[in-house]
């Protein structure tokens, strides 16, 4: 490959990151969700994360918004009004659950946080005592 060849390459690739999707999302920075923790810590792997949680949220403009869930247990939740900010939640889940932020009218994504779930347990990993070598 020439060096002609190289630049154009890195041109275009630099072309590429400047039109992404990100951003079209740096004009809105105003606009944030917020959760409150992020992190819920079980002491096993199979333990359920029971947790309440706090969603908080800004807008670049006054609208009506929606939040939603990749978990089938917490269902779409609605605002009546342009003053309401927070949402709670009593959570209980085993896995990880995003919440996506979208406007009411047009269903246009605005913002995401994630509740992550960890266990506290280190895995058991058992140790070999012998080199995979040896003979004994």
């Amino acid at each position: 490959m020439t060096l002609s060849q190289l630049s154009r390459l890195c041109f275009i690739g630099l072309s590429l990151c400047l039109v992404s999707p990100h951003s079209a999302q740096a004009k809105n920075r105003d606009t944030t969700l917020k959760l409150t923790p992020e992190i819920c810590i079980t002491s096993s792997d199979n333990q359920a994360c029971d947790i309440d949680i706090e969603l908080h949220w800004t807008l670049a403009t006054d609208e009506l918004i929606c939040i939603l869930s990749n978990n089938i247990a917490y269902p779409k939740w609605c605002s009546d009004s342009v003053l309401t900010k927070t949402l709670r939640m009593k959570i209980h889940t085993l896995t990880d659950i995003e919440f996506i932020m979208v406007t009411k009218d047009s269903n246009r994504t605005l913002a995401i946080a994630k509740l992550k779930i960890t266990s506290a347990a280190q895995p058991q990993v058992r140790r070999r005592y012998r080199n995979p070598w040896s003979l004994f």
